[in-house]
This record gives C-alpha cells, structure tokens and sequence, in this order.
C-alpha cells in the first residue's frame, strides 16, 4: 500500500512539472509574440511592511526590441526613454534632462524585462499557477542572485497582460496594474522621440 502511495505521489509530482514545462513554453510563445504595447498604468511603490510609499499613473508604450517610452503625468510629470543603448530620463520639476547608457544595474529591471522579448523566463522560472476563468496568474522565482527581483507575479487576464508584482529579497514591493491594453497595435517610431522644453539643463553622461 505504501509503495502505491509513493507511485501516485511521484506520478503527480512528475505531471506537476510536465505542466509548469508546458505553462512556461506557452508563456514565452505569449510573451514573444508582443511586438508593440501600449497601455495606461499605475505604479504603487510598497515598503518592507507592506505600506504605501508613492503612486504614480501615466501611460506606458513599447515597441520591441529598442524602444520604450514610460510616461508618468501623476504626481508630476517624467519621462523614461528607452531607445537601443541610450536611457533618457526628462524631469519637470528639476527641469532636466539626463541621456546615458543604459547602466548594469537596470539590465534587469521591470522597465527591461518588459521591453526584451522572453527574458523574464531568462531570469526566472515558473513556480506555480493559478487559473480563474479567464484569468491566470504566473508566480515567477529568481534563479539568479545578482536579480533585481526575488519574486514576480504575472497576471494575463483576457489574454492581455494586466498586472506584475515586483518584490526584492527585502520584500519591499512594486505593484504595476496595465489598464486599457493595446497589444500589437502600429505604433510610429515618431513615438518615441522627446521634443525637449526650453531652458532644459541637459546633462550628457554618454
């Protein structure tokens, strides 16, 4: 009786994972085939006990493999621009602007592991899955220790991408809710190009 019970148990163990290896192959052919993203956001920051820091909302667009824009209007106005090698990040209360290469520290960042293609599973893998009618949420583990991120939630509803939990391993958290989603809609490299204001200070560090 007990060598049946350790049969079933090391059959569904076996199943569990053939499914997570089905779930992952379905999740980078998903991810992969996103080749433009717009949509509006908010952003809310939380601290290590789990306490709101900040909130920001504004509008986010991708169009793959080089180009980001991440448009923040609330609480005031900023914008991160992704463009093949080169960061650009407007600030209106500081009135400046700051162009750089994209540093090391940022490779794996969410803004990143949005833009290129399926390197989320690069960095982590499937842990478990959860299903609610049209709604699944993939948790994600970090299997490397140099990763910005411990853990990342990932949740498709309708299949469009809704929402991402971000927690580092001080378990402070970003929460990332994608409202109004357009998926593979053309989008004009003219997009994201950045007229800049008057009297900007520009700080080159290229």
């Amino acid at each position: 009786m007990k060598n049946k019970s350790k049969l079933i148990f090391f059959i569904s163990l076996a199943l569990f994972f053939q499914n997570i290896d089905s779930e992952e192959i379905n999740l980078k052919k998903y991810l992969t085939n996103i080749n433009t993203m717009e949509a509006d956001f908010e952003q809310r920051n939380y601290s290590t006990s789990n306490i709101l820091i900040d909130k920001s909302i504004g509008r986010i667009k991708i169009k793959k493999p080089d180009n980001l824009i991440w448009d923040i209007e609330r609480p005031f106005a900023k914008k991160i621009i992704l463009q093949e090698d080169t960061l650009r990040v407007y600030d209106s209360q500081l009135n400046q602007l700051l162009i750089s290469s994209i540093p090391m520290e940022i490779e794996n960042s969410f803004l990143i592991l949005l833009l290129r293609d399926t390197s989320i599973l690069n960095f982590y893998s499937i842990d478990k899955i959860e299903k609610n009618g049209d709604e699944q949420l993939f948790s994600l583990t970090g299997n490397n220790r140099k990763n910005m991120f411990e853990k990342i939630k990932l949740y498709i509803i309708e299949g469009k991408l809704s929402k991402f939990i971000f927690v580092n391993d001080n378990n402070e958290s970003i929460e990332l809710e994608l409202m109004n989603v357009l998926i593979n809609k053309n989008i004009a490299d003219k997009n994201f190009i950045f007229n800049v204001p008057n009297d900007t200070e520009i700080i080159d560090q290229q």
